[in-house]
């Protein structure tokens, strides 16, 4: 099967950014992660790591255009496979301004832990990004064992109530028999 020049130029220069990418993460932030090297099917994953219990699934892209909307719904799609509360989705594009105001606003409202950033940014970016995913976590961590908490309190408050209000009743009986 021949490949046209322009494809083979198209994968190499995606090739080369996805590796840039990867040597930044890897050796300027210090996260865990590797390359995925799937041909069709990886599903829009270019690298994958771990951080803290986080699955981090990258997408690299070297665009000359923005990124449109349609590109964060496809890695939404991607990052839906996995477990939504330990999985970080974090989409890398080669330009500063990279994004159109509607992948800004798709990313802003996903269900779904998702960054995106650029080559410029990225060692910035991506440990504030950690940082507030994992505050935020144990913020959810700490309202859940407090609900928990307040539930025993209710649960020993009814338990309470049943027994004042037994107690009253034994009260009236024994009232009720000395008046008779």
């Amino acid at each position: 099967m021949k490949h046209s020049n322009n494809s083979i130029t198209s994968f190499s220069k995606g090739d080369g950014f996805e590796i840039k990418v990867f040597r930044l993460v890897k050796n300027k932030i210090k996260i865990d992660c590797q390359r995925v090297r799937l041909s069709r099917g990886d599903g829009g994953i270019d690298m994958l790591g771990n951080y803290n219990h986080y699955l981090l699934l990258f997408q690299c892209k070297d665009l000359t255009n923005k990124v449109e909307v349609d590109y964060i719904r496809d890695f939404e799609s991607v990052i839906s496979r996995f477990n939504k509360q330990t999985t970080i989705g974090i989409y890398v594009t080669s330009a500063k301004d990279g994004y159109s105001s509607g992948a800004m606003g798709r990313a802003k409202s996903s269900e779904y832990h998702l960054l995106l950033t650029n080559i410029h940014d990225l060692c910035q970016d991506i440990p504030e990004y950690l940082s507030k995913v994992l505050k935020d976590n144990s913020v959810r961590e700490k309202i859940y064992r407090i609900e928990e908490k307040i539930d025993e309190i209710i649960e020993i408050l009814e338990r309470q109530e049943k027994f004042i209000h037994k107690i009253k009743n034994d009260r009236i009986k024994i009232e009720n028999k000395q008046i008779k």
